[in-house]
This record gives C-alpha cells, structure tokens and sequence, in this order.
C-alpha cells in the first residue's frame, strides 16, 4: 500500500499506484506492442521475487546487462520494489569498460541476457519472455519500507582520471520533477519518446517521467531518434512531449525543421543552445513549447528550465538557462562561497532534493564536490558544477561556460566561450565549438574552431561566407591575434557521443589532422590583457 504522505516520492511505488488506480492504461509501447501498469507492475513483482531470493536487498547496487526493452524496465522496477538500486550498463560496451564498472559495484548479482557469461558474481538470466507471460504467474512482494532519500540508480560518466564515475542519485532525484506541480506534459493522455542511451541520467527522464504519472513511454529503437521516426511516433502514437541534447535538436533543425509539427513540449539542453537554431524553430513552430533545459547528473536529469521566448535569441550570452524545477534550488557563489549579486557572474551551485547521495565509493571526491556550506545562517549541501553563471534582475540563471574552459596559452588567458561568441556572429557560421589543442605534456599550444557553414548567407556570385578562410578573416578583424584559431575546420554536421552530445575526441582527432590555416605576424588586433 503506497503511504499516502508520500504518495509518488518512491519511483516504483507511484508507477504501483498508477497499476492500481489505471490498470488498463498503456504504460510503455515498443516494436508495435504494449505493455499496460498492471502487467508491468505483475512483471516485476515476479522479478523482484527473484531477486529477494537470491539476497539482493538495501544497500545493494544490481547491475543491468540489457538492452533497451520493456523486460528492461520491469527489472528496474523490480530492483527498486528490494529497497536497492540499479545501474544500467550498456551489452554494447567495451568488455574491458563492463569489467570496471562490474569492479566498482560488487555486486551480489548482474542481470544479463542468456549466454553473457560473468565471472565475477552470480548471475541472473534474463530471458526475453512477454511480461504477460511473467505477470500470469500471480507473484506478489512486499516491498521494502525505504526513504526516497535512498539510492534508486547509478549512472556512470567519464572520470577525469579515465576511471569510469558512479553518480548515485535518490528516488526523490526523479519523482521532485513530475506531477501536479511539475513539469509539462507528462501523466494521462501524454508520450513520450524513451531514444536515450539507458545508462544516462535522461534515459530517466524520458522513462520514470511518464510512468511515474501515468503517461506513456515510448521504447525506441536505434542508438538515436531520427527526424523521420519522430514523425512517425507522433503520427501513430501520439507522442507530445520530446527530450533532445541541444546537439540533436540542431540537426533536426536543419535536416527536418518540419518534423515537430504536432508536438506539445519540447525541451533541449545538455549543451549551450544555438540561438540560430531555435530562432529558426520559433519561426517554424510558434505555437510549440520549447524549453532550454541546464542541468548535471549530479543533479539528476534537470536543475533549471526556460520556456524560451522570441527575444531570448538576441541575448548577447546566450539562450538564458532559466529557473530552477521544483525541489531545487540555485546558488551563485564565488571564490569565498558567498552569493553573488544580481549580474555578477560565480559558479552555479545547486541544493535540493536533486542532489546525488555521492560518487559511488569515492568519499574524497564527494566530499569535494558535495559540501556543506553556509548561507543564510543555515548550513545547505550544494553540488558545485563548476559552471559559470549569474542570475538577472529577474532572477533567471544565465549560463556563461565551464570554469575549466578556460585555458592559457602564448600567456594569456582564453575563454573559448568568446571564440565560439564571435563566430556565430558571422553570417558564414551557423552552429560552432572551439577547442583547445594541447601538447603530449598537457601544454595548450593551439586553438582549433570547428564549425557547420550557412550556405543560405553565401552570394550567388562570389567567395562563400562560410569558407574557412573567408571565416578566419572575419575573426582576425574582431579578435585579438592570440585568440584566432591557428586551424578551422568546416562540418557537415557534428559529430556526437551515444548521448547525443558533441564528440570532442573525434573533433581533436580531425584537428591533428588540418592543415593550419596561413596567419601572418600580427594578424588580428592587438592582443589585450
């Protein structure tokens, strides 16, 4: 029985009570079938049997081996319904990235498809039967009596020691963005397409954000959604609500503007938007909600949102980040850990019910970036992002780049957010990003500017605005010598991560191997301080 005092602040006990409230309702469709709660929440109880046998429990962290798929879904649930959390890891990985991973967590046992051997505990086969099937079986669990402050998932990123990052985040992390007071569109009536990699921090958004309100998600297939499956999924399925990486978003601009007609939210972020992108959306689409979602998984999935307006596309910094979901709150801090005033620019620190528990078994790391601090005369635990923002007079979060994009070379110090600002000025240059290049010592000895042409700003007649050299002349009249980029290279498109989001090694990688553009002694301004 779901405790009505916290009625859907525990991930599988709301999806429980839309089994008992909605039975019939279609929680998830995938390859042309549907799953409803009931059979969904039957399904697990009968995993989640199981599992409890075979000693999982609190504590634990059971990792998943399987592909995206309803089975999938029903296993999550069934660890949360032990009191335990999940980490989704994805069968694709590298062996040796499973293997450290597996490391990590221990675990009592890994769930994984028939054949997967694993040598290093138990396993739990997971066989690809309908959950009708499991759900006839009549199991029934009584589920352990947990917080929500309890660990639900773990998500795993890139270390900067090239060690793999456990995130581990609470129930609370996703059930504070849904409901009543929460986020639009999601709950009865609503869909949403689940096209994220499952080990991500979104994968939840776009799945436990529809279950947990009694909406629909929608189980796609393919490493990413595609312009035309979105067309399709909102022509048979009626799909409204859509999550994209700013990345993403971009391309379907460009290859498909048309593809979000009949759509009812829209939101993107995980990146710095390109305000010529949404511009071009707004024109397209007015009547469609588009929001500019900020937010780190160390703050599960979202931590500010705006719904962008017109005028947000002429900010001179960007497409403002917004304010913050509920459950959450945002602070400006500066060196000193004191608020900053209204315009100043600090690190973005969040506090809430958003906030991770920690790094998985890494004390000194969590205590770092997770500390208590002082504000108000209270003591609060923030996250520190180090991003760098500042809020408005009206008490919206501005985004103004990463602390640690900010490199030094010939002596100067270089924020490579100005680059990337000065070139999407230029008619040429329709979606950017520049990259320090650095010596096998870790010494930035270049910068590099890579970018995706306009060919609708190029004459009829004439040199093309968007060919390179035509762009390195136009930086070299507005930027300082040691700011010009010493190689440019000009993209059909960019290339992205399983995530959805830029691929900066692949970008290196075609930097090395670019001829560096001519530049002449004292090309560009002046350099300034």
């Amino acid at each position: 029985m779901v405790d009505p005092r916290r009625r859907g602040a525990l991930i599988h006990e709301a999806v429980a009570d839309h089994a008992a409230r909605r039975p019939e309702a279609t929680a998830l469709l995938h390859r042309g079938g549907s799953v409803d709660y009931r059979t969904l929440d039957a399904a697990a109880a009968f995993h989640a049997v199981e599992l409890a046998a075979r000693g999982v429990g609190p504590g634990d962290v059971v990792p998943l081996l399987v592909p995206r798929s309803a089975q999938l879904v029903a296993l999550q649930l069934a660890v949360l319904k032990c009191g335990a959390a999940y980490a989704c890891i994805d069968p694709r990985w590298p062996a040796e990235r499973q293997a450290a991973i597996l490391d990590q967590l221990a675990p009592v046992l890994v769930a994984s498809e028939p054949g997967v051997h694993r040598d290093r505990c138990e396993s739990y086969p997971v066989e690809h039967e309908h959950l009708d099937a499991l759900a006839a079986r009549g199991c029934r669990f009584e589920e352990v009596d947990i917080d929500p402050s309890a660990a639900a998932m773990v998500f795993f990123t890139s270390g900067t020691t090239g060690r793999p990052k456990g995130v581990v985040s609470p129930h609370r992390a996703v059930t504070r963005l849904f409901g009543p007071a929460g986020l639009p569109g999601f709950g009865p009536g609503h869909a949403t397409p689940q096209a994220a990699p499952v080990p991500w921090d979104m994968y939840a958004f776009e799945l436990w954000g529809q279950l947990t309100t009694g909406g629909t998600s929608v189980l796609v297939e393919g490493e990413h959604l595609l312009p035309g499956v979105l067309r399709e999924l909102v022509r048979d399925v009626g799909v409204d609500t859509l999550w994209l990486t700013s990345s993403l978003f971009n391309l379907f601009v460009d290859e498909d503007p048309d593809c979000f007609r009949g759509l009812g939210q829209v939101f993107t972020g995980g990146e710095k938007l390109s305000s010529g992108h949404v511009h071009r959306f707004l024109l397209a689409h007015p009547t469609v909600p588009l929001h500019n979602g900020y937010g780190p998984a160390e703050n599960c999935m979202l931590t500010t949102t705006r719904l962008i307006r017109g005028a947000d596309c002429e900010v001179p910094g960007g497409i403002p980040v917004g304010e913050p979901v509920p459950g959450t709150t945002v602070h400006v801090l500066d060196e000193a850990g004191q608020r900053c005033g209204t315009g100043r620019p600090g690190e973005i620190c969040i506090a809430g019910q958003g906030l991770a528990v920690g790094y998985l078994n890494d004390p000194g790391e969590t205590a770092a970036r997770f500390p208590t601090v002082m504000l108000d005369g209270a003591a609060q635990r923030v996250y520190r992002t180090g991003d760098v923002g500042l809020f408005d007079d009206a008490g919206c979060l501005h985004f103004r780049g990463r602390a640690d994009r900010q490199v030094k070379i010939s002596g100067y110090r270089v924020e490579l957010a100005e680059i990337e600002a000065e070139a999407l000025r230029l008619p040429g240059v329709r979606d950017c990003t520049a990259l320090a290049l650095s010596d096998p010592n870790g010494q930035v000895t270049n910068l590099a500017l890579f970018y995706v042409g306009d060919p609708g700003e190029d004459a009829p007649a004439g040199p093309s605005m968007s060919d390179p050299q035509h762009v390195l002349a136009r930086l070299r009249e507005v930027l300082p010598g040691y700011l010009v980029p010493r190689v440019l290279r000009r993209l059909d498109r960019f290339p992205v991560l399983a995530n959805g989001k830029r691929d900066h090694i692949s970008l290196l990688s075609l930097a090395r191997r670019s001829p560096r553009p001519p530049l002449t002694p004292g090309s560009g301004r002046p350099p300034r301080p």
